[in-house]
């Protein structure tokens, strides 16, 4: 049942984002959101590791002022180096999961492959038998 605008004559709500378009956009809108999500990740990270440098520097109660805030400093760039280190490392083995699984998954795929061919082959090769034997008879 048309719309009161196009009963009056009027075009309906325009469609002006074509299946590509919508597509494009949404693929823009994920990227945003993952660096949105990275962006709030790293600044997490931040406050964690001057948290953890603020506390480590607070257990030496001889240190002034001045070197509470040089060793809290120090300790949070450490902190945050191991992190990220641990990401590097997290990531290199994520890859590396991936390769080695998909040549897995390619050597699976190639050895179903052949054996449904097989399979087909053989279905095929006992129908053939059987039409020749009973046309024979």
């Amino acid at each position: 049942m048309p719309g009161r605008r196009e009963h009056q004559g009027l075009p309906g709500p325009p469609d002006l984002m074509a299946g590509a378009a919508r597509r494009d956009l949404a693929a823009e809108a994920v990227t945003g959101i993952v660096r949105l999500e990275g962006y709030l990740l790293a600044q997490r990270a931040r406050t964690e590791a001057a948290e953890a440098g603020a506390a480590f520097a607070h257990r030496f109660p001889w240190l002034g002022p001045g070197e509470e805030a040089e060793v809290a400093r120090a300790f949070a760039q450490e902190h945050l180096a191991v992190r990220r280190r641990m990401l590097e490392a997290a990531v290199a083995h994520a890859e590396e999961l991936r390769r080695e699984y998909g040549r897995r998954y390619a050597c699976l795929r190639r050895r179903l492959v052949g054996t449904a061919l097989g399979v087909a082959a053989g279905a095929a090769a006992v129908l053939w038998v059987v039409a020749v034997a009973r046309g024979a008879g």
